[in-house]
């Protein structure tokens, strides 16, 4: 009892030190459902928004000497946050930046393409840059728009788009990265191991500050209809106006499915799910939508409980209908029932 006591003072100094340094932006127990797409979670013992990049590295190399766990949130979609919220410090990125950092007339191995170096923000919106980069005619992300989230965690996911195929690492040239050791350090695009749904960003402690993309010049009427063509395909074929976290798995490998024999071969973890007789499915106040089966839907009165319940069923349902354990893709945050 007298360990417990003393821990928990322990953590309130700590917090007070933070909140010191940081001044009057801090918020205590500052409910993060809000700050969600799906809108559900507990609150935060400590929240800091960060409006800059030097704002970012500040606070997460505050909470790192005084032992605070911390946790950034960028556009809040692709997590589950915990009914009972997050023990420590959760640092909203809403850094800001972009702008053109250079050019260059032509690429290794080629001669005709114009490359523009465009300077980004980690919390910046990916819908907000996908269209910056459009009406600047510099081609590369244009079938992102309508992605939800920040840059940070489209670039950590590596974010993907299938129609055409193209992941939002494959323009990425550069990064500033805040190490563990509170390190400011610019990495290339190798460093990321970037592959389908991942980077090393998932398995590291670095902190994404910045990017840099380098994208190709081309003619901005083709890249807008490239862009409503991915928008209304997206529209189309997900659920929209309703509060969901996008995909909750991932797709399988090709080679997974040959061994299991899935019809066709099929690959899309929403057809497995589907076929698994997984639409309709309901826990509390969350539901798999009806559009898109490797969705979930939350209802006002949702928690995360529920959210947890669904998936659960949901994996429960494909390992059963074809032998297959689905991997997840969304992240859980914070402490669960």
């Amino acid at each position: 009892m007298h360990d417990f006591a003393s821990r928990v003072i322990h953590k309130q100094y700590m917090y007070e030190e933070l909140k010191k340094k940081l001044g009057d932006k801090v918020k205590e127990n500052e409910p993060l459902a809000f700050y969600t797409t799906y809108k559900v979670g507990g609150p935060a013992d400590l929240f800091y928004n960060a409006t800059s990049i030097e704002e970012l590295e500040k606070a997460i190399t505050l909470a790192r000497d005084l032992n605070i766990p911390f946790f950034i949130l960028g556009g809040g979609s692709n997590i589950l946050i915990g009914d009972k919220g997050f023990r420590g410090l959760v640092i909203k990125n809403t850094s800001s930046g972009i702008s053109i950092n250079g050019m260059t007339g032509k690429m290794k191995d080629s001669t005709d393409k114009r490359l523009v170096y465009l300077k980004v923000d980690s919390g910046v919106p990916m819908n907000k840059l996908v269209r910056f980069t459009i009406e600047e005619g510099l081609s590369g992300l244009e079938m992102h728009l309508g992605l939800p989230g920040s840059v940070g965690g489209a670039i950590a996911m590596n974010s993907k788009w299938m129609k055409p195929p193209g992941f939002v690492g494959d323009c990425l040239y550069r990064a500033l990265i805040l190490t563990p050791d509170n390190e400011l350090k610019h990495v290339d695009k190798a460093y990321f191991h970037f592959s389908y749904g991942y980077s090393i960003l998932q398995k590291n402690s670095d902190v994404l500050l910045q990017v840099i993309f380098a994208l190709e010049k081309k003619d901005k009427d083709a890249l807008w209809n490239q862009a409503n063509e991915s928008i209304t395909y997206r529209r189309d074929s997900q659920p929209q106006g309703v509060h969901t976290a996008g995909c909750i798995f991932k797709n399988i490998s090709p080679a997974l499915a040959i061994t299991h024999s899935t019809p066709d071969h099929q690959t899309s973890a929403g057809y497995l799910l589907d076929k698994s007789g997984c639409v309709g499915l309901k826990v509390g106040q969350a539901e798999v939508s009806d559009v898109h089966a490797n969705f979930i839907i939350t209802k006002p009165g949702a928690t995360a409980s529920d959210v947890i319940e669904l998936i659960d069923l949901m994996k429960r349902n494909v390992k059963k209908t074809f032998g297959i354990t689905l991997l997840e893709e969304i992240l859980k945050i914070g402490e669960f029932e």
